[in-house]
């Protein structure tokens, strides 16, 4: 599905379009940003011209004034508007001056093709404005020093160039291929975001062995809030922890991935507000650990990317529904092989005939008596994951998957760290631009996040399952972080606690990606799934791959 492209391409888009074709694509039609020690240094850089000062002169009545600093400038005839930095007036013209990070190039061109046609561009538009414009200028902030920039026909006809492109790229339902082991690539902002040596090779472009272009994981961490009658507000650019009026913790903003509270946990509407325009999500959770609601700022600005998802979840499309399922059958089989002993050896071997199976298979209902199947399997040999009894007290009790209320501790562990990994599968999805409500294998369901449940799928015996091994195996709880009404057991708040600790240290942990052979937390690598899953209803990525250990 073709979109409709604006009459005004901003100038600054059309740099990044000579730039990166894929780059413009994703951030004007996308609207995905993300910034970087780059961007920050160019919006140092940019300070002083970044307020409108001064008034332009009139084209028509040229009188020498000041420059004019931020001012705005369209052109209905070339299809451009934009911002320029500096407008000098000299004598009856004008020149535009564009602020630049860094030194001169060497080489004819001081500049790079990217900025020579931005200025171009400017120029363009000043002149179809009916003002005289003789040549541009750029000012250099590491040298301090000022270069003018000739507009002759050759930059003409390749800006123009560039217009007509930059309109055939932003009208089709794809963004362009990712460029080819490319040393742009490793200092754009939206490396993390565009994934093009791992897009590339899932398309079989390029190398066979992705650069690691993003950090193994984010700096960013969650923020939990647990203790009722507590209350989380905003300080500054720091997020504070009040009990009973008394500060007892803070954060930076830009340490927090995203804020979870639980229970009766009071956020602050300008923390709240500050969140939204951070990107950062707020999750809320009942005071026994279920997942019940989020709260983030206006979504994503790709709705192409959402109305792919809803007819991929209308047309019941099992491509990638089916490796949701292959990778979590996959994953048990891993766990079970890996700890399980000799008595869980047949449900190993079964466990794989399932996924042949699986992948045969034609029909969602199929998938489901398929993934069952394996369900039942594997839970049936859970309790060998487990440490039996030793002379220092009885081993956990497990006999079996149950839920709502859980019935036993391991049960209650379990519900509650999928709850968490539900939540950070949320997060990631909101980030790839995703409707985390919408699933393509759990059916929509009032206040259900599906596409998350789906998302968490295959993670659930590496991150969940190994969390709650970790925990009775290493004897992280007691008794004390249990207590049980009415024949359901549920985790205390210490007990709840000590199981987001160790869920912490696993989503910390990190992992060689078995397709792109780097390192990075599992936190990471399920955002990088989740950009994925975005990539393959798009058809940028042929197909979707699961997260699967040997």
């Amino acid at each position: 599905m073709s979109e409709v492209v604006p009459d005004l391409i901003p100038v600054r888009m059309l740099n990044e379009y000579v730039y990166c074709p894929r780059l413009a694509y994703l951030e004007w039609s996308d609207q995905q940003w993300a910034s970087n020690a780059d961007t920050a240094e160019g919006s140092a850089t940019h300070r002083r011209v970044d307020r409108a000062r001064g008034v332009p002169p009139d084209p028509q009545a040229m009188v020498d004034r000041p420059a004019s600093t931020a001012v705005e400038i369209g052109s209905s005839r070339y299809g451009l508007v934009g911002r320029i930095d500096l407008l000098e007036t000299d004598g009856a013209a004008v020149v535009p001056i564009e602020y630049k990070t860094g030194s001169p190039r060497d080489g004819p061109h001081v500049l790079w093709d990217p900025e020579r046609v931005q200025l171009c561009a400017q120029v363009l538009a000043l002149r179809d404005a009916g003002y005289e414009v003789p040549h541009a200028a750029v000012w250099f902030a590491g040298t301090r020093t000022r270069h003018d920039i000739i507009i002759d026909d050759e930059l003409i006809e390749l800006t123009l160039s560039s217009i007509a492109g930059m309109r055939e790229c932003m009208a089709a339902s794809t963004p362009p291929a990712p460029l080819i082991d490319s040393p742009k690539c490793p200092r754009c902002s939206l490396v993390g975001l565009c994934l093009p040596d791992e897009i590339n090779l899932l398309s079989v472009r390029g190398t066979d062995k992705p650069r690691r272009l993003i950090a193994g994981a984010d700096p960013a961490q969650p923020l939990y809030a647990t203790t009722p009658g507590s209350r989380v507000t905003r300080r500054g650019g720091r997020v504070v922890l009040l009990e009973k009026g008394e500060e007892v913790a803070s954060r930076r903003l830009l340490d927090v991935s995203h804020i979870a509270v639980f229970g009766n946990v009071d956020v602050g509407s300008a923390l709240l507000r500050d969140c939204f325009d951070a990107g950062i999500a707020v999750l809320w959770f009942t005071a026994g650990g279920w997942f019940c609601g989020v709260a983030q700022g206006m979504p994503k600005g790709n709705v192409t990317l959402r109305m792919r998802q809803h007819r991929a979840a209308m047309t019941g499309d099992l491509s990638i529904v089916r490796q949701f399922v292959i990778g979590k059958i996959k994953n048990q089989r891993t766990l079970l092989r890996r700890h399980g002993g000799p008595d869980a050896a047949a449900s190993v071997d079964q466990l794989a005939g399932l996924v042949a199976r699986a992948r045969e298979v034609r029909a969602l209902e199929s998938l489901l008596g398929i993934e069952g199947t394996a369900a039942r399997l594997y839970f049936e040999q859970f309790s060998s994951l487990l440490r039996p009894a030793t002379p220092l007290g009885p081993g956990p009790t497990f006999d079996g998957r149950n839920r709502r209320p859980p019935r036993d501790p391991v049960n209650a562990v379990l519900s509650f760290v999928y709850s968490l990994l539900i939540k950070d599968c949320t997060v990631a999805l909101l980030a790839a631009g995703l409707d985390p409500f919408v699933g393509l294998y759990h059916q929509p369901r009032f206040g259900r996040p599906s596409l998350a449940l789906d998302l968490a799928e295959e993670v659930r015996p590496l991150v969940g399952d190994s969390v709650v091994m970790t925990l009775f195996n290493n004897g992280e709880l007691a008794a004390g972080d249990f207590v049980t009404r009415a024949g359901g057991v549920s985790l205390t708040r210490a007990g709840r606690r000590s199981v987001i600790r160790a869920y912490e240290r696993r989503m910390r942990t990190e992992l060689t990606h078995p397709l792109f052979k780097y390192k990075a937390s599992y936190r990471r690598t399920l955002e990088i799934q989740a950009r994925l899953l975005a990539a393959a209803l798009t058809r940028d990525s042929p197909e979707y791959r699961p997260l699967t250990t040997r």
